[in-house]
C-alpha cells in the first residue's frame, strides 16, 4: 500500500508571504495530507487556514514542526530572511523540504544549508517551475541525448522589467541558470561586467532587492559561464527594456540554445520551440519554427489555461518529483545541490567584476559575499 504523506506549510505574511503559491503544492494530491500551517501574522495564519482548509494553526514554524513531525514542508516566504533557521527546523524535524526561490543570499548560508540537509539526510527540491514543464523536460532529454548534435551555446534573457540587471540576476537567474545547469551541467567559471547609469559599479552602490532576497547592485549584467565540452552560457540584462503597458513585446523572458543542427528556444509557460538550423536564417524561406508537442499535456491545457496555472502544475510536478526521489533514494529534479551552484554564478558575476574583470574559478573559494567584502 502506497504510503500518505504528513505536510505542512510554512508562511510569512508580510515578510515573503507564500511566494509563487507554495502554500497550495500539497493540494489534490493524493498521497499527501496537509495537516499544519504556521505564520506569525495572526490574520495572514487565520486566512491561510481557511484557504488551504487546515484547521491546526501556529504562529510559530518551530512549534508546528516540534509537534507534527510532517514528512514534508513547504518553506514558502520569497523573502530569505529566515531561510536557514526554516531550513534546519525542518531537519531537526526530519522533514523534507519543498522551497521557494531564491534559496538564500549568500553563499555561507547555502553552505549551511546544504550540510545541514546532508547531515540529516533530507531531501530539498527547490520550485523552479519551469524545470518541470513536460516539453522542456523533454527538451532536456533530446539535447543531452545529441539528438540535435554536439551542444554550443546557451543564452539567457531575463524579463529586463524594472528589475533588470542585479535584482534579475538573483530573482530570474535562479531559474535561467538552473536550467542552464540542466542542459550544460555545472559551471566551472564566469566572467562578468556590471553597470549602475551606464558606468562600471562600485560596492558604493551595492543595495538591497527590493523583495528582501539579499545584496545586489547594477542596472545592466553581462555574464559569461564555462560548461564541459567547450559549452558556454550567457546571460544578459539590462533594466526597463520592456515597460508594462508601453512595450510592444512584454516578455523577454526565455533561454535560446544552440546545438550543432537545431536552435531551441525556450518560452513562457514552459514551451519549446525548434528551428531546422543553429541560428535563424531570414533568407532561407522553407526552415521554420516547430512547436515541441507533449501528448497528454498540450491537448489537456491550452496556452491560456497554461498561462493561469503553470506555476501551480509545475510546483505539483516538482512535489511529485521529490517524493519519488525520497522513495527512490536520488536528488530532485531541481535539487539543493544545484541552487548551491547558482549561488556561485551569482555572486561570481560580481566578484570577476570587482577584481578588475578577472574570470572566476567555480566552486568560489571565498564564501563572503563578494558585495560584503570591504576593499
Amino acid at each position: 500500500m502506497a504510503k500518505t504523506y504528513k505536510a505542512a506549510v510554512i508562511g510569512s505574511t508580510g515578510q515573503g508571504g507564500y511566494g509563487h503559491g507554495l502554500d497550495r503544492v500539497f493540494q489534490g494530491l493524493n498521497s499527501v495530507t496537509l495537516v499544519a500551517v504556521a505564520d506569525a501574522d495572526p490574520v495572514g495564519l487565520r486566512h491561510a487556514g481557511e484557504r488551504l482548509g487546515v484547521s491546526r494553526l501556529y504562529d510559530d514554524y518551530n512549534e508546528m514542526l516540534e509537534r507534527e513531525k510532517p514528512d514534508l514542508v513547504s518553506i514558502a516566504p520569497s523573502w530569505i530572511s529566515e531561510r536557514v533557521p526554516m531550513v534546519e527546523a525542518a531537519v531537526a524535524a526530519g522533514s523534507h523540504i519543498y522551497c521557494e526561490k531564491p534559496v538564500a543570499g549568500r553563499l555561507d548560508e547555502i553552505d549551511t544549508i546544504v550540510n545541514a540537509c546532508n547531515r540529516g539526510n533530507i531531501k530539498m527540491a527547490i520550485a523552479h517551475q519551469w524545470r518541470a514543464m513536460p516539453a522542456i523536460q523533454q527538451a532536456i532529454t533530446d539535447v543531452k541525448s545529441e539528438k540535435f548534435g554536439k551542444l554550443l551555446r546557451i543564452w539567457a534573457r531575463p524579463k529586463d522589467d524594472s528589475r533588470g540587471g542585479g535584482e534579475e540576476l538573483l530573482l530570474h537567474g535562479t531559474h535561467l541558470f538552473d536550467l542552464m545547469m540542466a542542459f550544460g551541467n555545472i559551471p566551472r567559471w564566469v566572467h562578468g561586467h556590471v553597470l549602475q547609469d551606464d558606468r562600471p559599479i562600485t560596492r558604493s552602490d551595492t543595495c538591497q532587492s527590493t523583495q528582501s532576497a539579499g545584496l545586489i547592485i547594477g542596472d545592466s549584467i553581462s555574464a559569461t559561464f564555462s560548461f564541459d565540452h567547450g559549452v558556454r552560457g550567457f546571460f544578459e540584462s539590462t533594466a526597463n527594456l520592456a515597460i508594462s503597458d508601453q512595450s510592444n513585446f512584454n516578455n523577454l523572458f526565455g533561454l535560446s540554445i544552440e546545438c550543432e543542427q537545431v536552435k531551441i528556444e525556450l518560452r513562457e509557460p514552459g514551451d519549446c520551440y525548434i528551428y531546422p538550423a543553429p541560428r535563424v536564417l531570414p533568407d532561407q524561406k522553407h526552415l521554420s519554427w516547430e512547436k515541441i508537442w507533449i501528448e497528454g499535456w498540450h491537448d489537456k491545457y491550452d496556452h491560456q489555461t497554461l498561462w493561469k496555472n503553470f506555476l501551480h502544475l509545475g510546483n505539483q510536478i516538482l512535489v511529485k518529483d521529490l517524493i519519488g526521489a525520497i522513495e527512490n533514494d536520488r536528488e530532485p529534479l531541481s535539487a539543493i545541490q544545484m541552487a548551491r551552484y547558482i549561488n556561485e554564478m551569482v555572486q561570481g558575476v560580481y566578484l570577476s567584476h570587482l577584481s578588475e574583470g578577472c574570470r572566476i574559478n567555480i566552486p568560489l573559494v571565498e564564501r563572503q559575499h563578494p558585495l560584503e567584502i570591504s576593499t
